[in-house]
């Protein structure tokens, strides 16, 4: 009994080796046998396309923020304020120069052309609510002085014309002076011959003649000193009407003066302005594209911006989503862009999640 006892023994250790062996072999022959079954590799998804990266190309301080992470935005909408208080108020000192220089050409081509109302200036049909504001105070002004200056030429011109007046009443007067002693001297010439005829029969005196004689003389004398007067009077009167005229023309010389100086000024200061807006443009930072707000670098207000710095990304909207997975090298060869693969979220454990049909794109 023994020895039957060992025999089967010994032969059950026997199968259990070669058991062994073989399943050493069927293992070892497994590992180097490629699975042409499946490639498996985690992933996760994103969205079709590149984020639009937001930058801001001078940088600055952030005076306002607009948007916050996660937020929908449209294009174009603004993110985010950088710009300094100086460059503002510079831009507005500039704008309020060139509606004050708008308005002022029109006043002076008012006063060149003789017209007691100015035209508004074609720049203002078409401004923004805070620069017709400013466009609005220039006009005002402008006007007033037009009036002011039109009435300071008019009482000018009015005095000196008085004066030509005043002048002419003179030279009447003048006239009427030459005109009484004329008739004195005629009444002196008959009385002087009288006095003679009598002092030549011894009858008058020669003290009496002679004084009839100087009272001849000062006539003479004062009618040629109203004559005298009478042109000096005359000469006044053309100096007052030429001066009368001359304010027109100094005036208009002004004016032509102040023009040209307005127009070189005009065209110093319009490419100013227009730098200046296009900087202010570019510091209110807006969405190049609607989307979703993602990654925001900047959280406060005061933050410095460095020129070109990322401020925030933006995850563009109506984009596919897709799968982004990362296989080994050694399983590309197995996998061809076209292949039909299966999707399954593990993430939701709680739920039986059916494998999503999906096409491997590159």
């Amino acid at each position: 009994m023994s020895m039957i006892d060992d025999s089967a023994r010994v032969e059950i250790r026997r199968g259990l080796r070669v058991a062994a062996l073989f399943f050493i072999g069927l293992l070892g022959g497994a590992s180097m046998m490629p699975l042409d079954a499946g490639v498996y590799a985690r992933g996760a998804v994103i969205v079709s396309g590149k984020r639009q990266a937001v930058q801001n190309r001078d940088g600055g301080i952030v005076t306002a923020l607009r948007a916050v992470e996660g937020q929908k935005v449209a294009r174009g909408q603004v993110l985010l304020e950088i710009a300094s208080a100086d460059l503002h108020a510079l831009e507005r000192g500039m704008t309020a120069e060139l509606m004050m220089l708008f308005a002022q050409r029109e006043r002076l081509l008012a006063e060149r052309d003789r017209r007691a109302v100015m035209a508004e200036p074609v720049e203002f049909r078409a401004l923004p609510a805070a620069d017709r504001v400013l466009a609005e105070d220039a006009l005002r002004g402008q006007r007033l002085l037009l009036a002011a200056r039109l009435r300071t030429a008019q009482t000018e011109k009015a005095v000196w014309m008085r004066r030509a007046h005043a002048n002419a009443e003179q030279i009447g007067g003048f006239g009427e002076q030459i005109a009484a002693n004329r008739r004195q001297r005629a009444l002196l010439d008959d009385e002087l011959t009288g006095m003679r005829v009598i002092a030549a029969k011894g009858f008058a005196s020669i003290n009496r003649i002679r004084a009839l004689e100087r009272t001849q003389a000062a006539l003479d004398g004062e009618h040629g000193a109203l004559g005298a007067q009478i042109l000096q009077t005359r000469d006044a009167i053309g100096e007052a009407e030429l001066s009368a005229a001359g304010v027109d023309r100094r005036q208009i010389e002004e004016v032509e003066g102040s023009l040209r100086d307005l127009l070189v000024r005009m065209n110093e200061l319009q490419p100013k302005l227009l730098a200046a807006r296009e900087q202010l443009a570019r510091s209110m930072v807006r969405a190049p594209v609607a989307g979703t707000i993602v990654g925001p670098t900047i959280y406060t207000i005061g933050g410095v911006v460095s020129p070109g710095q990322t401020l925030m990304e933006i995850v563009p909207d109506r984009r596919a989503l897709v799968i982004e997975v990362q296989v080994s090298p050694d399983d590309a060869d197995d996998m061809r862009p076209g292949q039909t693969t299966q999707v399954r979220f593990t993430g939701f454990h709680d739920r039986a999640m059916p494998a999503l049909d999906a096409r491997i794109d590159t």
